[in-house]
């Protein structure tokens, strides 16, 4: 019979590195052809 195993998920969130992902994100938004002249933007809903 197969032992059982279980594992625990731990996510941390930096928020200075959502940050900075959310501004990266926003520039390249910003600068692509195919988003030229439609209102596309991303936000953060978080804490």
């Amino acid at each position: 019979m197969a032992s059982e195993s279980s594992f625990d998920v731990v996510s941390k969130v930096e928020r200075q590195e959502v940050d900075n992902a959310l501004n990266q994100a926003s520039k390249e938004i910003a600068q692509r052809f195919d988003f030229r002249g439609v209102d596309a933007e991303i936000r953060w809903s978080g804490e």
